[in-house]
C-alpha cells in the first residue's frame, strides 16, 4: 500500500510539474527551494521558475516571508545567489537607514552590474532613502541608460521593494515599485 501511494503520489507531483510549463526536476527544484530558504529565513517557497528571455540566472525562486512579503531569489546553475536579496532580519520593527557597500569583485561586470561603492555609493543611497522616507537599501548599482546615471534599491517596512533611479547629480530620475 506504501508503494502505491508513494507511486501516485509521484505521478500527481510529476503532472502538477509538467503542467506548470517548467521543465525543471524534481531534485533541482527541492535544491533551489533549499537554497532561497537558507539565503532569506523566508517561511516558505512559493514558486520555482526557470528563466526568460535575457535573463542571466538559472532558477528564480519566489519565497513569502512570514509577514507576507514575497521576494524573488535568482540562483545560479550550482544554487548560488546571484541577487541580494532581503533576509527575515530585514523586516524586524527597526529599519535601518544605512547600508554598507560590499567589496565584492567587480571583474567582468559591466557598469551597470557592478554595485556602488565609497562616496558614489553613500552619496546615492542617501538620496534614495530620501526619497522613500524609510527603509533598507539592499542593492545599488550603475545604469548605462540615458536618463540615469545609478539605480538604488530599497526595501521597505512593508516588504515592499522600489527602486530608485537616480542622474548623475544624485537627483531621482524615476521612483520604480
Amino acid at each position: 500500500m506504501k508503494t502505491l501511494t508513494g507511486a501516485v503520489l509521484g505521478l500527481v507531483l510529476a503532472l502538477s510539474l509538467t503542467a506548470c510549463g517548467d521543465d525543471i526536476s524534481s531534485s533541482d527544484r527541492e535544491k533551489a527551494s533549499d537554497a532561497a530558504l537558507r539565503a532569506t529565513g523566508a517561511a516558505r517557497v512559493n514558486q520555482v521558475e526557470l528563466p526568460h528571455d535575457n535573463d542571466k540566472y538559472a532558477f528564480e525562486v519566489e519565497v513569502e516571508f512570514s509577514n507576507g512579503a514575497e521576494v524573488d531569489v535568482e540562483l545560479d546553475e550550482n544554487f548560488k545567489v546571484m541577487n541580494s536579496p532581503p533576509t527575515a532580519s530585514d523586516f524586524s520593527d527597526e529599519v535601518s537607514s544605512t547600508s554598507e557597500p560590499t567589496d565584492e569583485p567587480n571583474i567582468g561586470l559591466d557598469a551597470d552590474d557592478r554595485p556602488l561603492t565609497g562616496e558614489t555609493f553613500n552619496r546615492a543611497s542617501a538620496a534614495a532613502l530620501k526619497a522613500t522616507g524609510t527603509g533598507k537599501v539592499i542593492e545599488t548599482g550603475g545604469s548605462d541608460d540615458r536618463d540615469h546615471a545609478y539605480e538604488v534599491d530599497v526595501l521597505l517596512p512593508n516588504g515592499e521593494d522600489v527602486t530608485i533611479e537616480l542622474n548623475e547629480k544624485y537627483k531621482v530620475t524615476e521612483i520604480d515599485r
